[in-house]
């Protein structure tokens, strides 16, 4: 059971767990695929074969299972994915696609930081602690196999309430199966984008069929009324 499930009886029949508050205090949403959400222009890594490869595992739906684009790490099997976006986000579940279990190329391990504004290096990584730190040396509970006999998107479960405001995610994978070289085909979320947005370049204006009526200047009479600020 992922911390994305809606809550049910049986959640309650024993002692609360943390998932279980986690899940509580998310509250239900849409876990809509968010892959037009991503900035994919400014999706950035560090330890890439191809120092320019790092988008590319940011694919369509409909390409998620191509395997003839991906990234791979360098000098060793540490490997870092910068992805930013278009706007704050709450995530729900991380979209992966692997090599298959046993491969020497699939990284055993990724730790998922939020909400750094910049690629950061490995030792600022590894002086941080990671909101989540996933065992991916095998699939999740329930990944299932096409009727062509390809494998589907492995789909892992976020703690919702950690990642209810986000604006970049960074992926750091490692413990490939030989330790020398770590892949991925496709890298996406699921979770809640935002559906209102502000066109900053209409604030302080008055439709013209209340122009007669209105002051531009009672905007600053509204300050403080539960406007919220725009970072």
């Amino acid at each position: 059971m992922s911390c994305a499930d809606d809550l049910t009886a049986d959640d309650l029949t024993n002692n609360v767990t943390t998932e279980v508050l986690e899940r509580v205090t998310a509250g239900e949403g849409s876990n809509t695929n968010l892959w037009g959400q991503i900035d994919k222009d400014n999706v950035t890594g560090l330890n890439l074969e191809d120092v320019s490869s790092a988008p590319k595992v940011i694919k369509t739906w409909d390409d998620r299972l191509d395997e003839e684009s991906y990234v791979e790490s360098g000098v060793d099997d540490d490997l870092i994915l910068h992805i930013p976006f278009i706007s704050s986000l709450r995530l729900r579940t991380l979209l992966l696609h692997p090599p298959a279990p046993g491969h020497p190329h699939r990284p055993g391990r990724i730790r998922l930081f939020a909400n750094i504004p910049n690629c950061p290096d490995f030792s600022d990584l590894e002086s941080m602690t990671p909101i989540m730190d996933i065992d991916i040396s095998s699939p999740p509970n329930g990944t299932r196999r096409l009727p062509d006999g390809r494998r589907e998107i492995e789909e892992w479960g976020l703690k919702v309430q950690k990642l209810a405001n986000v604006f970049s995610v960074t992926l750091y994978f490692s413990e490939a199966e030989t330790s020398l070289r770590s892949s991925m085909f496709y890298v996406g979320f699921k979770g809640d984008p935002k559906t209102h947005t502000m066109d900053m370049s209409k604030l302080g204006q008055v439709p013209a069929q209340n122009a007669a009526d209105k002051k531009i200047d009672e905007v600053a009479d509204k300050k403080g009324s539960g406007y919220t600020t725009i970072r």
